[in-house]
């Protein structure tokens, strides 16, 4: 797309091949008809004309392998086709929304705010492609693992930078590619401000998405910063003073 060369893109923060594949040519199938010098040999003369006509010499063994029989791109295309179908049969939503609660499980702090958090985290997911999503659209391969049509691919939520540079690079009909140079400048931009949670990993879940997103919250507000750091370092120093003398070994 002649835009690359003017716009820039995001940085890629998953330095892994996010599954293209260039297309395989697939071999022509041919059938080679025996010659009639070489049934000569083997025939006995006084029977060429008896037991076989010239058509009937010529056909093929078995008439199937020449009819109804798909070429290996067919094949191939088929199968991707099917990998998708597959990746893309949904587990019950009722499912999908209770994994999304599962990782706020691990602590009393997160069950109680689960639902606030959620609340937040959520408008970013809804915004991105899930692990399940995003590899059925890129890497039909990589989709059709149990791994990645689980319940859990379906809520993981993509890294949006990988998700960018793959929709501008192979979607030269999408809406990005053709945006206005406004539109994908705050494309861009929004792109670059959420990117940098999920610190080059290709996949979160939403409860590591609004850990990421309040501490970078904290972080970047004088006021937030001063109070929520003093308190933590309170924190610290009173439970490191009580376990050191039993744990530390």
């Amino acid at each position: 797309m002649s835009e690359m060369n003017v716009r820039k893109s995001p940085c890629e923060t998953n330095r892994a091949n996010p599954g293209e594949e260039d297309a395989r040519k697939s071999p022509s199938e041919q059938i080679v008809r025996k010659s009639s010098n070489k049934t000569n040999e083997h025939a006995n003369p006084s029977e060429t004309n008896v037991h076989a006509s010239p058509s009937e010499s010529d056909a093929p063994t078995n008439p199937n392998e020449t009819t109804g029989r798909k070429s290996l791109s067919e094949r191939i295309a088929q199968t991707n086709a099917v990998r998708v179908d597959n990746t893309w049969s949904a587990p019950d939503k009722q499912l999908v929304e209770a994994e999304r609660r599962t990782p706020f499980q691990v602590c009393d702090v997160y069950c109680a705010h689960a639902e606030e958090l959620l609340a937040i985290t959520g408008q970013i997911s809804a915004a991105l492609p899930s692990r399940a999503a995003y590899l059925a659209r890129t890497n039909p391969r990589a989709a059709a693992h149990p791994d990645n049509r689980s319940v859990k691919a379906h809520t993981q939520v993509g890294n949006p930078a990988c998700a960018f540079v793959w929709e501008i690079r192979n979607n030269k009909e999408g809406a990005l590619a053709k945006s206005s140079d406004a539109q994908y400048a705050k494309a861009l931009d929004a792109t670059d401000a959420l990117k940098d949670l999920w610190e080059d990993e290709p996949w979160l879940d939403e409860l590591q998405i609004a850990k990421a997103l309040i501490t970078q919250i904290v972080l970047l507000d004088d006021d937030l910063r001063t109070k929520v750091l003093k308190r933590a370092n309170l924190m610290a120093k009173e439970c490191a003073n009580v376990l050191a003398p039993y744990l530390r070994g």
